[in-house]
């Protein structure tokens, strides 16, 4: 059934990765299944939190739900639209609207580009700014909105603290204004008293720009500060899925029972 308040779902996924083909009939002898029927669907301006320990498929499920990989089964739908099944111009709309931001910031940019540079590729690539002068327009205040001081722009990754590299990470997901976002393990490498500052601005962004988020994360406690709906993930299956507050006050699951213990929930 059709919901309009759904931006991105995904419908029985499956990922498996090859480890050993037979060296002359290229028959897989070995795969591992990262993934194995997972569903889920995010709503228009809430938070989708996916927890569970190292292994447990949650980043490869959200690089599918990104379009970052294919499912080696499975559908992946954006506005209710099957996203391998679309045309190249709203296959392009989706990769717009669907942004990530990940765990290491300095990684995931170009060390040789300043940060201005970085935040305005995405808004030139997907043309929406015609020229770089109107892109760096666009980025002044962007880095306003995420709390970063105008000399930012002109350095370089190597040159900013950690926090202040996942806050430009963030500006460069937000200044092409998408519907989702997707934060994998987005605090996980910063000091804890940073770590609070990037979930409250992720928060406030939220409110501002009513983004979508789905939030992945090990720590169920970080999960149930930014979650609306917590689906935890072992072995690469949904073994619970319930609103947040249910989840943390009413475990179904021992898994789960276990990651709220092993967590600092206030």
């Amino acid at each position: 059934m059709k919901n309009s308040n759904i931006v991105l779902s995904v419908k029985n996924i499956r990922k498996e990765f090859i480890v050993k083909k037979h060296f002359l009939t290229g028959k897989v002898k070995d795969k591992v299944v990262a993934v194995k029927n997972v569903s889920f669907s995010i709503q228009e301006g809430k938070t989708l939190g996916i927890v569970g320990e190292s292994g447990s498929g949650k980043s490869t499920t959200g690089e599918i739900t990104g379009g970052l990989m294919k499912p080696t089964y499975g559908k992946v739908f954006y506005k209710n639209k099957n996203i391998y099944e679309i045309t190249k111009k709203e296959f392009q709309e989706y990769r717009k609207n669907v942004q990530f931001i990940f765990q290491d910031p300095k990684g995931s940019m170009d060390p040789n580009y300043k940060i201005s540079d970085i935040i305005a590729e995405p808004l030139l690539t997907l043309n929406i700014c015609n020229n770089k002068r109107e892109a760096l327009k666009l980025v002044d205040e962007i880095l306003s909105k995420v709390g970063l001081d105008d000399n930012i722009k002109n350095k370089y990754p190597s040159e900013i603290s950690g926090g202040q590299c996942q806050r430009a990470a963030i500006a460069r997901a937000l200044v092409v204004n998408p519907s989702v976002i997707i934060c994998d393990e987005p605090v996980s490498a910063l000091d804890v008293s940073i770590q609070a500052q990037i979930l409250n601005l992720l928060k406030k962004l939220q409110k501002e720009y009513n983004i979508s988020y789905i939030f992945i994360s090990h720590d169920i406690g970080v999960v149930n500060f930014m979650a609306d709906k917590i689906m935890v993930m072992k072995d690469g299956n949904v073994v619970e899925m319930n609103e947040a507050k249910q989840v943390l006050l009413h475990p179904k699951q021992k898994y789960t029972k276990k990651l709220i213990d092993s967590a600092f929930i206030n």
